[in-house]
């Protein structure tokens, strides 16, 4: 499944900096703490949001949000 990776703003909880994209069946829930290797930086960050989109053709998206650590 596609799924890009969002900072979450410390504040409102919305969408920030995009991180990176990849296609990925593992299961990200809310609270795990994982470690994202992109645009030459090494940054930790906690789920805050998972948010998968089904469309009409099949297909699946996903948007994570995560709160740098």
């Amino acid at each position: 499944m596609r799924t890009d990776f969002y900072e979450a703003d410390p504040f409102s909880g919305g969408k920030g900096e995009h991180y990176l994209t990849l296609d990925t069946d593992y299961r990200f829930e809310k609270g795990d703490e994982i470690w994202i290797e992109a645009k030459g930086r090494r940054i930790k960050v906690r789920v805050t949001w998972v948010n998968v989109t089904v469309r009409e053709n099949g297909e699946l998206t996903r948007e994570i949000l995560g709160l740098k650590l």
